[in-house]
């Protein structure tokens, strides 16, 4: 063997592995337990972990270039969970204290790269916080139990011909490989949209729709194109995350307006309208995200009324309307596309990585976006919008749609149900769509803040135990516009109704303090 070659760390119990596992058999007897040590919810024992391999890397016991046990033998050797270990490699990794290496397992990073690691509170840190939550809510190939996800089962997608429609596209001439493509995108799925949306809004041109890469990428365009730094903007409170941080990050001043059971509150849309001169208003008509409502038709007047009063843009999110019935309330057809854009996409209902989307807006503003579109990113994906257009002209397409939506729908009663036996109450019954939040009733800040923070710091707790048995929930106050009390979660109903979760849920609500 070269004298270069990676040291494998044995398993003879150096050091830090006796002294981690001395820590975690004082945690077992401490806590009573006979057997493998589970994670209390004021300890992690993902933390314990990964503090004991980083002090070992610090003092020089584990050196540049040492080979670590793989997941399975280390967890077996500790009597842990493999996923307790998993996270806490990936969290060392994240921070450039260890190396991953395809096929060779986990190294001990070299002291330059150990030396520049960033902050432990990065978004791949093991630890349950925003930023982890930013990048984790998308990682498909963790191997969790991903209750609070925002997508369907990969299983779902298989039954439509996505894979068949993207080898299809992949054969088109040599000469629109050699290209960029149009501006607008590829005309093809622009006019098949067209037609889609015509049925719904009345007359829509081709040339009124901008193909961006998803949802998301229609947001960066209308922020850029129509809005400035510092303008106001409404948004439904809770709401995407995401658009949350996207906002800021333009300099945008979002305003929260809630949103319950009953509603967007539109009254105290008005008086913020007049208190602060926004300039737009983002919603969500059909499944808003999280709490999978559909806003009424008369609601949908009110709020068009008051935009033309306080002279608002609407930009309406409509990635979920095709997990809705298909005549859902819209305001875009309610207005005809005059004030009102609507974005939508693919990654909900024909596959996550296809990252196809669109905006279709009012004549004057299809410039400025496409300005946009090509100043930050120029041209979309002509392959991926060809395979986009070859499902959506399939009649199968629409059958496979119905199908999900009964999937969904016989789920999401079973979830409601599951969850309400163990005693967590919904926060909405949901309409429509993905998702379903419920939490444990508690005090509310109003009547004691105290006894709120409380609870919602056991929300967080919560999601770092589940964590640690490797499932991802998503506690409800990502969410919201500022961090603040609540004890909700957002379960995905494609996801959560699962038997490892209703035990976990389970055991946690007997371990929680009732009000």
């Amino acid at each position: 063997m070269s004298s270069s070659a990676p040291t494998t760390l044995p398993l003879a119990a150096p050091s830090w592995l006796d002294g981690l596992q001395r820590t975690l058999q004082a945690t077992r007897t401490a806590s009573g337990q006979a057997k493998r040590p589970r994670a209390a919810p004021g300890a992690s024992l993902v933390q314990q972990l990964t503090q004991a391999l980083e002090q070992a890397v610090q003092q020089g016991e584990l050196r540049a270039g040492s080979r670590l046990p793989s997941v399975r033998a280390l967890a077996a050797r500790l009597g842990i969970s493999t996923f307790t270990v998993a996270e806490a490699y990936t969290g060392l990794v994240s921070r450039r204290v260890l190396s991953a290496r395809k096929g060779a397992g986990y190294h001990v990073a070299s002291a330059h790269l150990s030396a520049r690691r960033p902050s432990p509170d990065l978004a791949l840190s093991p630890r349950i916080s925003d930023d982890w939550l930013s990048l984790n809510m998308f990682a498909q190939g963790r191997d969790l139990l991903a209750a609070g996800c925002g997508w369907l089962p990969l299983s779902w997608y298989g039954e439509n011909d996505f894979h068949a429609a993207l080898r299809q596209a992949t054969r088109i001439a040599g000469e629109h490989l050699a290209s960029y493509g149009h501006p607008l995108g590829y005309a093809g799925l622009r006019q098949q949209l067209a037609g889609d949306l015509s049925e719904r809004l009345g007359p829509v041109n081709a040339d009124q729709i901008v193909l961006t890469h998803g949802v998301t990428h229609g947001f960066e365009l209308v922020m850029m194109g129509l809005l400035q730094p510092g303008d106001a903007v409404l948004v439904e409170e809770p709401g995407y995350w995401n658009l949350h941080a996207q906002l800021r990050c333009h300099g945008l001043r979002p305003i929260g307006v809630p949103r319950t059971a009953a509603g967007l509150d539109l009254a105290e849309l008005a008086r913020l309208a007049e208190l602060h001169r926004p300039r737009a208003v983002f919603v969500t008509t059909v499944g808003h995200n999280p709490l999978s409502t559909t806003l009424s038709l008369r609601q949908a007047h009110q709020l068009l009324a008051l935009a033309e009063r306080h002279d608002l843009w609407v930009i309406e999110d409509d990635i979920f309307r095709d997990l809705d019935a298909p005549h859902a309330p819209s305001l875009a057809g309610l207005d005809g596309l005059y004030r009102v854009l609507v974005l939508g996409g693919f990654s909900k209902t024909i596959a996550p990585a296809i990252r196809v989307g669109y905006v279709a807006c009012p004549p004057a503003l299809v410039q400025a976006l496409v300005r946009i579109k090509m100043t930050c990113g120029l041209t979309t994906s002509e392959i991926n919008e060809r395979a986009a257009a070859r499902v959506l002209a399939d009649p199968s397409h629409r059958r496979y749609l119905e199908r999900i939506r009964h999937r969904l729908a016989a789920a999401r009663e079973r979830v409601v149900d599951a969850l309400s036996d163990i005693g967590l109450q919904p926060l909405a019954l949901p309409d429509s769509g993905l998702y379903v939040c419920a939490g444990w009733p508690g005090a509310s800040a109003d009547d004691d803040p105290h006894a709120a923070t409380e609870h919602a710091r056991q929300a967080r707790t919560l999601a770092q135990a589940a964590l640690a048995e490797g499932i991802a929930l998503a506690p409800g106050d990502y969410f919201l516009l500022e961090p603040r009390a609540t004890s909700w979660f957002r379960f995905n109903v494609a996801h959560a109704d699962d038997p490892r979760l209703r035990a976990f849920l389970q055991r946690a609500a007997r371990q929680l303090p009732r009000p």
